[in-house]
């Protein structure tokens, strides 16, 4: 498990996983956004609220890794 870790990391830059990171946020909040603004007033949309509970956390930690990866290459080309 660690050899596909280590080749993922070295296969998606920095910025892949920034755009990644902000796109399954988007993607995981977009139906409860869009719900809450067209759907019914009294509707109970627990499977949106579930969708965007697991997918806005998994997008910020991609987010991170990408914004750490930047930073590191950042200062490794700094030094």
């Amino acid at each position: 498990m660690p050899d596909l870790e280590s080749r993922l990391l070295a296969r998606w830059s920095g910025t892949a996983f920034v755009k990644a990171g902000l796109l399954v946020a988007i993607l995981g909040a977009a139906p409860l956004l869009l719900y809450s603004l067209l759907g019914p007033a009294d509707g109970n949309p627990i499977g949106l609220g579930l969708l965007a509970v697991v997918a806005v956390p998994i997008g910020f930690l991609l987010f991170g890794v990408g914004l750490l990866k930047l930073l590191i290459a950042w200062l490794g080309t700094r030094g």
